[in-house]
């Protein structure tokens, strides 16, 4: 009896708990977006891949225009590179991916320039740019004077929700693979683990904000043969524990994605497509401009 009455307080339990939240967003247009969004492309890449979703954002009622609320790095031409391998002149730094970050922040002050106070901006990433913007979102916006909020902010493809297993991934380039690894002392700053990070364990850190937290969004797809596993893409709840050598994708369980974002999987979208995605693309739209 014993038995039978714990296996249905197992069964309830189990009921019980919510299915993880991995439904891609869809929503109507928003012909005032709040705020200016950035766009950063990823490692080796350029800012072309973002035509798609800047056509998509510039349409008819959807309230952006180019080069006035809607700006995309050109990380070649404004930070001198976009290999992500070593720490870029001009911006000194302890890892790669801060020295990028600083480099975003100089952008980022320059689109939207600061007077009294900074504008808040939302920020979309692809790949190894989410990396970087993750860094300067956490460390440098609320930092500089006078701070910076960051209201708004999505990953596609980001490579260090957790880390990468394929750390070999660039060949010839060095310094910028170890961050990208499981546990790597980058890795435990940007996610808050101890020593390195503030001990928060929170990939998603965002109360501080005077004017409310941070909505944070991602896309992940399981045919990203580039961020392996794919799921370590999300944003997830234990950074500490949940490393990407930890993970195995087919098995939700596996993992506990964190209710602090909105979180979006597609199928068999493969890594450089995801950017250009219309279901990605739609999400991205609706997580920065629908509460």
């Amino acid at each position: 009896m014993k038995t039978l009455i714990a296996s249905l307080v197992l069964a309830l339990t189990v009921s019980a708990k919510p299915a993880p939240a991995q439904t891609c967003k869809t929503c109507s247009n928003d012909s005032t977006p709040a705020q200016t969004a950035i766009l950063v492309h990823g490692r080796g890449d350029t800012p072309a891949r973002w035509d798609s979703l800047v056509s998509y954002f510039t349409a008819t009622g959807r309230g952006y225009v180019e080069n006035t609320n809607l700006f995309r790095i050109d990380l070649a031409a404004y930070c001198g590179s976009n290999g992500f391998c070593s720490v870029l002149p001009g911006y000194s730094a302890t890892y790669v991916n801060e020295s990028y970050a600083k480099c975003l922040q100089a952008f980022i002050n320059e689109k939207v320039p600061c007077t009294t106070t900074c504008p808040a901006v939302d920020i979309i990433t692809h790949s190894q740019g989410g990396v970087m913007a993750r860094y300067y979102t956490r460390f440098l916006a609320p930092t500089q004077s006078p701070p910076r909020e960051v209201n708004d902010f999505v990953v596609m493809a980001n490579p260090i929700g957790n880390g990468i297993t394929n750390c070999t991934l660039a060949g010839s380039c060095t310094g910028v693979n170890p961050e990208d690894c499981p546990d790597s002392t980058f890795a435990r700053k940007l996610n808050g683990v101890s020593p390195e990070g503030d001990g928060s364990n929170d990939e998603t850190p965002s109360a501080s904000q005077p004017n409310g937290p941070i909505n944070y969004g991602s896309v992940v797809s399981s045919g990203d043969k580039t961020v392996v596993p794919w799921c370590t893409a999300y944003f997830i709840q234990n950074p500490q524990t949940q490393q990407g050598d930890d993970l195995s994708c087919s098995r939700s369980g596996n993992y506990s994605l964190d209710g602090d974002a909105d979180q979006c999987k597609l199928s068999n979208v493969m890594h450089l497509v995801i950017p250009t995605n219309s279901t990605a693309i739609q999400h991205a739209y609706c997580t920065m401009n629908e509460d």
